[in-house]
């Protein structure tokens, strides 16, 4: 269904977008196919109403007219972020969530600015708490990795590596940036680096370092594994088999799945209390939410 969102969808408006709704892209379902995540649909929806120009990454032709294109929608969601002084971002339990993670802490210790943290259930039609633990944490269910579904297993195993690499391209990007962040490549590291091996994700040892060098505080990362474990251009690699046997591969999605849960919990601890920031689990809580921060910077009435 074809939706006329108040999105910046051109440079000449981005530096007018006024919040910014990220996190939670495209879903990979139980046959391990991707759709596109329709949990902030009515968010966005509202948003609309109320006359908010906002700026939403999941580009797609129902919602923004266009398919997406790095060389046209990257430089438009660069701007629109900087403009952007209010942020929404989602945590589905569907998707991995590393380098939103990574977003929601700069934006919460480097810039402070005002957001909603949704954990949202993964399911647009309905509107419940999403899945948890008995302590209360959000969790990550990928769906179709605890099945035999061959082609879902193998698409959650490359998102896996994926978001493992990416995660560990966004810390050394965000090195150049800060004098806070510094990264070295030793095997021999030293007495307080945090250390990041090839063959292990690292995703909360990773967003420690982030939070650390956003707040300020002097960080030293150590990547070791030495030459091979880096890509043609340097960044390091997260090394993973590419054809692991059965018993291997059902413990490397484990640990997939054990480091998606120990990062919500990391997002959950992080997050101070101050009027500010507010964490929900549903559309109309962020919906609700969204309302009194806009009313508190002046953005609607």
């Amino acid at each position: 269904m074809s939706r006329a969102w108040s999105v910046a969808g051109a440079m000449k408006v981005a530096h007018n977008t006024q919040v910014f709704t990220g996190g939670a892209c495209n879903v990979l379902n139980e046959e391990g196919k991707l759709l596109r995540n329709q949990e902030r649909d009515r968010i966005n929806d509202w948003l609309t109403g109320k006359g908010v120009l906002f700026f939403d990454p999941q580009i797609h032709p129902d919602t923004h007219g266009a398919e997406y294109d790095y060389a046209i929608h990257h430089v438009i969601e660069v701007a629109a972020r900087e403009a952007a002084k209010i942020n929404l971002y989602e945590v589905s339990p569907y998707t991995f969530g590393g380098i939103s993670s990574f977003e929601i802490a700069v934006d919460c210790f480097r810039w402070k600015e005002p957001m909603v943290i949704y954990y949202s259930d993964g399911d647009p039609e309905n509107d419940v708490i999403p899945a948890h633990s008995d302590k209360g944490h959000p969790l990550f269910v990928p769906r179709g990795i605890d099945t035999e579904h061959t082609v879902a297993i193998d698409a959650h195993y490359q998102e896996f590596r994926k978001n493992g690499n990416n995660m560990r391209k966004y810390l050394m990007g965000f090195a150049r940036e800060m004098d806070t962040l510094t990264t070295t490549f030793s095997d021999t590291p030293a007495r307080g680096d945090i250390v990041i091996t090839p063959d292990r994700m690292h995703a909360t040892d990773l967003f420690e370092a982030i939070i650390r060098a956003a707040s300020n505080e002097r960080v030293f990362v150590t990547f070791t594994g030495g030459k091979s474990a880096r890509d043609e251009i340097g960044n390091p690699r997260f090394m993973i088999p590419d054809n692991p046997p059965k018993i291997e591969m059902n413990a490397l999605l484990d640990q997939y799945v054990d480091e998606g849960n120990a990062l919500r919990r990391k997002i959950a601890e992080m997050v101070g209390v101050n009027v500010y920031v507010r964490i929900v689990y549903t559309q109309e809580s962020a919906i609700l939410a969204l309302g009194e921060v806009l009313k508190i910077r002046g953005v609607i009435q």
